[in-house]
């Protein structure tokens, strides 16, 4: 009996799939943060602000970048919960034994 371990692939692709996830986030969290945050409170009925250092036009749909940086952060979170749930029962620990 050979009792050589295969390699998993699933462990792996869960742990890419949540770093690619929170990579992916980290840049709609940063387009977020550079885009619309500094600029909220300027804008006018249209939706639009026009910084005048800058000469550009901030719109105020840059906001919906929040929803893919969460959307992918709970994507990360959930990746890399079921890589820890998987990692920890494939090592025979129990959840409250020693």
């Amino acid at each position: 009996m050979n009792s050589e371990r295969k390699p998993h692939i699933a462990p792996f692709l869960l742990l890419a799939g949540a770093s690619l996830c929170a990579a992916g986030s980290l840049f709609f969290g940063f387009l977020y943060f550079t885009l619309y945050w500094p600029f909220r409170g300027r804008f006018n009925e249209e939706g639009r602000y026009f910084d005048e250092i800058s000469m550009v036009v901030h719109h105020e749909q840059a906001g919906l970048l929040i929803l893919p940086t969460l959307a992918l952060l709970a994507l990360a979170i959930l990746f890399a919960g079921f890589w820890w749930f998987r990692r920890r029962h494939a090592s025979g620990g129990a959840v409250g034994g020693p």
